[in-house]
């Protein structure tokens, strides 16, 4: 039997649906919930806008277009430049890559920001499987005609996508009068119906980007993978098998997911867009993040130091009137 180009790539372009929809069925994700109502623990508004404002790049911070939430009572909400330098400082995860699970039925996701210039989709790739399924997610992408054919196949879905990163900000807003919020900064989507253990891979689909008056050219749309290297390449070489996500543990299976949204590492300061994750666990040891206000055992540090400074105190005072005393009896007995 033989078939035209054109059916093949129908053939191939439906089986990967088939495929990515049989996994997208075992679960479900929520509406955005708004970042005031969304029940995370949220004690406060989004912030209307938290640029890092450094033209140019400065180590250690990031762009004048970036955006991040801040201007909240709970440390986790609030990325300023000690959690992004914590990102660009963080080993690379034992050069492998953090693979997040389920650590329970369900798992909330909340956009923190953004500090790249280009527009992204996180969408939920995988679940169930510790790597991705190489095949059937490129095949149907090469069957399209190329990565940034996004009108003849998207495998970014309304049953998988979680968030856009820069909508209603895109760079071009920004750049006209820098007051421009994403629309889904501080939101949130619950990802419900998972099984404890299952291994979730998440997908940043990185959108096309001309600005020609900055030079600014990301011809292609690009697709990166959190967790291993290895989920990051393909027969073809449109990826480039890279680790491009580091995890900041936040303690109480908490974690803060940054994605370099770059093909070849970009910078590698992971803070392109930045996403609290709760409910979930992680495949290697991550220590926790060192946090702005003292934690509880750093407090437990406080008071163990002043006690012992205490003591000390008081142990000089005696050995002092000791001294004093035995002195004085000296001196009278000589007279």
């Amino acid at each position: 039997m033989c078939y035209s180009t054109n059916s093949l790539n129908s053939i191939l372009i439906a089986g990967g649906l088939s495929l990515l929809s049989a996994v997208s069925h075992a679960y479900s994700i929520s509406n955005l919930q708004d970042a005031s109502t969304n029940g995370s623990g949220w004690s406060g508004d989004t912030a209307d806008y938290q640029i890092i404002a450094t033209p140019g790049a400065t180590p250690g911070t990031n762009e004048w277009f970036s955006r991040y939430t801040i201007g909240n009572g709970d440390d986790r909400f609030n990325i300023d430049e000690s959690i992004l330098g914590q990102f660009k400082n963080a080993p690379l995860q034992d050069n492998t890559g953090a693979g997040l699970a389920a650590a329970s039925e369900s798992v909330r996701v909340t956009f923190l920001g953004t500090g790249a210039a280009r527009n992204s989709n996180l969408f939920l790739a995988q679940h169930g499987d510790d790597q991705l399924d190489l095949n059937s997610f490129w095949n149907p992408v090469y069957a399209s005609g190329g990565t940034n054919n996004l009108s003849t196949y998207n495998p970014v879905t309304n049953s998988n996508t979680l968030f856009e990163t820069r909508g209603g900000c895109e760079y071009a807003e920004a750049k006209a009068g820098n007051t421009c919020v994403p629309d889904n900064l501080g939101q949130s989507r619950v990802i419900s119906g998972l099984t404890v253990g299952d291994s979730l891979i998440f997908g940043l689909q990185a959108l096309v980007l001309h600005y020609n008056s900055d030079n600014i050219h990301y011809p292609n749309t690009n697709y990166f993978f959190s967790g291993d290297a290895s989920n990051n390449q393909d027969a073809r070489g449109w990826n480039d098998r890279q680790i491009h996500t580091k995890v900041l543990n936040l303690g109480n299976n908490r974690f803060l997911v940054g994605f370099e949204d770059i093909w070849g590492g970009g910078d590698r300061d992971f803070n392109d867009n930045i996403f609290l994750f709760e409910g979930v666990s992680v495949d290697i040891p991550v220590p926790p993040i060192t946090v702005s206000e003292p934690s509880s055992l750093s407090l437990i540090g406080l008071l163990l130091g002043g006690l012992l400074w205490r003591r000390r105190l008081q142990r000089k005072s005696a050995i002092k009137h000791l001294t004093s005393t035995t002195h004085a009896q000296n001196t009278n007995a000589g007279q």
